[in-house]
């Protein structure tokens, strides 16, 4: 009996949850002429056709959808068999394949990659932004850090909540003087608006407590937070954001926080990860890495000395307080 060839089916599998060749032959790390080749010689092999193929698409058949639900949860019990064999060793080493929005990344996570690749120089970590809740087990993460104002998806895997990012808002000092400086968030209504996609509108809370909220269409929409905070410096829109993102240009007056006695929603980052009974030594080294580098007992960390705005800001914004003090509310790990 021909012995089958596994990997031509794994690549079959990528192919079909990257949505063609090109995608899939990433997902499965191989050159793209390669996929089309292992797709090719299975469908030689079943003798059935597995992808209607076009000039600008590539569907899989039903016969192919078939087969793929049939299969796909098999090499997803293998990843898992070889992820819990591999726990057994207590040895930081190999790769840990993470996918996290670009905020998190750059603001949180660096500190403890840093960290931990100093501590064992054996490892390795692919970072993929993606602001998206990514199916691990399908594209192969160990961890998935999510974004979210609201809860997580429904989700098989293992979760624990790791920050909570405050939120505020800011604008241009040439947007405030065109404007008007405003005093209540009612003020706002009106004002051109740069936010997520997902913004319908925004919350104000005073104590922690919603007092006003506000529709908005935003003039940008993007869940690009470099995007949205070059848009606010450049005056096209008041925006909300981070006050740890934006620190350096509130301190170099190129923003300035509108309403400070206000905040709004905050934004809970979760961390995924598939539910083992057994952990990789990996990510288990990072997982304690980053307790340690977020798990700080206070709510806040001490706030940096103000700095003056430059004084054609002051001529204008008059009355408006000291700026925040730059840093999110930092939960451990729960």
């Amino acid at each position: 009996m021909k012995s089958i060839d596994w990997k031509d089916w794994e690549i079959f599998c990528r192919v079909v949850e990257g949505g063609g060749f090109t995608q899939g032959a990433e997902l499965a790390e191989v050159p793209k002429s390669s996929a089309s080749a292992a797709v090719a010689r299975l469908e030689g092999q079943l003798g059935v056709r597995l992808f209607e193929r076009t000039t600008r698409r590539v569907r899989v058949t039903q016969r192919g959808q078939q087969l793929y639900d049939r299969v796909s949860p098999l090499f997803g019990a293998l990843r898992e068999i070889s992820a819990e064999a591999a726990s057994v060793s207590d040895e930081v080493s190999g790769t840990i394949r993470i996918a996290t929005p670009y905020e998190v990344g750059s603001q949180h996570l660096s500190p403890t990659l840093n960290r931990l690749l100093k501590q064992h120089p054996s490892l390795r970590v692919q970072l993929d932004v993606s602001w998206d809740q990514p199916d691990l087990i399908r594209h192969g993460y160990d961890l998935a850090f999510v974004m979210t104002d609201t809860g997580l998806h429904d989700s098989s895997f293992a979760s624990k909540r790791v920050v909570l990012i405050e939120r505020a808002f800011y604008a241009a000092p040439s947007l405030i003087r065109e404007r008007g400086l405003p005093r209540s968030p009612q003020d706002l209504v009106g004002w051109p608006t740069v936010g997520n996609l997902d913004d319908t509108h925004w919350e104000f809370l005073r104590d922690h407590v919603e007092t006003f909220s506000m529709d908005v269409q935003p003039r940008i929409c993007t869940h690009n937070a470099e995007v949205r905070l070059k848009a606010a410096v450049d005056g096209l829109g008041i925006t909300r954001l981070s006050p740890r993102f934006v620190h350096e240009q509130l301190v170099q007056g190129q923003l300035v926080r509108v309403l400070p006695g206000y905040s709004s929603s905050p934004l809970k980052v979760y961390v995924l990860m598939p539910a083992r009974k057994l952990m990789p030594a990996s990510v288990r080294a990072f997982l304690n890495a980053l307790e340690e580098t977020l798990g700080v007992p206070e709510t806040r960390r001490p706030a940096p000395r103000a700095t003056p705005l430059p004084e054609a800001a002051q001529a204008s914004i008059v009355e408006q307080p000291a700026g925040d003090d730059g840093t999110p509310t930092v939960l451990s790990l729960e």
